[in-house]
């Protein structure tokens, strides 16, 4: 039985987009590069981007606190510049998107499409004509706030951590999310507090976006949404993407069984309480990521509960082996986001 499932799985992949809206890909590829890799995304990622079938990945861009605020600007630049020189070696297969036309055009072509994201607006400190220039470089969405405080809002606490942080966004993060709505980028609130997620909901004019975040009511974690919240980011017309991060999550990775049964149970959670067509894949697999960094001295973590996206048919089959609809799934697998990039994408 598991077996028909999973070719089941691998068929609707084949046949439908698929997407994951949060990597961080730039990030890894930057630390790797410095390191003296090369072709990072070639040797590592493209096999098993290809094995899940992955037509779109939202590769964000991500600085340690350790390179803020003075070196925060040039880390963020430079992670782009790493990025899509690595992507040289491989643009037959995968690419950088920055509207819709070039969105429509790689999925034409079976290349992969890459959309860039902040993952906080540390890099930009409190000077909006640097969001301008994060725009002209081609990134389409982002974070007000990563797991701590900075100019725009006071965000969550850590994945790791479990305590709820007050306050949120300060007057100059509400004028953010109206100047990303203006340049054409989608706000994302998976890194904001609660506190800052009503506050987005309440000053936002278009639909955002929790591209890394899983359901409270599942597991207790501060990253994860309150029903509440699930429907109102719902009702505004955005999608969550489901992520498999074992903390996040709340499951080992040591557990393969169990882990794709508690994402399950997340995916199963938000369409019944945000409906199937804003939820979606955002899987943060950070191993990688980790490894990377681990030679620049910060400790190695190892807590994705998919080994990798070539793994994500898994789920999928684990998903209908549950009950799920096949049309449901084309939705979750990728479908739902497809239509948010495409409606915010100019």
């Amino acid at each position: 039985m598991e077996e028909v499932l999973l070719e089941w799985a691998k068929a609707i992949h084949k046949e439908n987009p698929v997407v994951d809206a949060h990597l961080d890909l730039a990030v890894e590829v930057y630390a790797r590069r410095c390191a003296g890799e090369r072709d990072v995304v070639k040797r590592r990622y493209l096999k098993h981007f290809w094995e899940a079938g992955l037509n779109v990945c939202v590769s964000s861009v991500f600085v340690s606190t350790r390179d803020l605020p003075e070196r925060g600007l040039h880390v963020a630049l430079a992670q782009i510049a790493a990025l899509r020189e690595d992507l040289e070696s491989v643009r037959d297969e995968i690419c950088v998107v920055t509207n819709r036309w070039e969105l429509e055009k790689a999925l034409e072509e079976g290349r992969i499409g890459i959309l860039l994201s902040l993952e906080g607006l540390d890099p930009i400190g409190t000077d909006f004509y640097l969001l301008r220039t994060f725009y002209d470089l081609g990134v389409r969405g982002a974070g007000l706030t990563w797991s701590r405080p900075n100019a725009f809002g006071r965000g969550c606490c850590k994945a790791g951590e479990m305590r709820e942080i007050s306050g949120g966004l300060t007057e100059l993060g509400r004028e953010a999310v109206s100047k990303m709505e203006e340049l054409g980028m989608y706000v994302d609130v998976s890194h904001l507090n609660n506190d800052g997620f009503e506050d987005v909901a309440a000053c936002a004019k278009k639909p955002f976006a929790a591209s890394h975040s899983n359901a409270w009511e599942v597991h207790e974690n501060y990253r994860n949404l309150r029903d509440d919240q699930i429907k109102a980011l719902a009702l505004r017309g955005g999608v969550i993407g489901v992520n498999a991060c074992g903390t996040i999550a709340g499951a080992s990775p040591k557990n393969q069984k169990g882990a794709l049964t508690c994402l399950c149970r997340h995916v199963e959670h938000l369409v019944s309480v945000g409906g199937e067509d804003h939820v979606g894949f955002g899987f943060d697999l950070c191993n990688g990521l980790s490894a990377a960094m681990q030679r620049l001295g910060f400790p190695a973590e190892e807590d994705d509960l998919l080994p990798h996206h070539g793994e994500m048919q898994q789920l999928s089959a684990a998903l209908l082996g549950r009950g799920m609809r096949e049309d449901t799934l084309v939705k979750v697998i990728g479908g739902n986001f497809l239509r948010y990039f495409r409606t915010m994408l100019l």
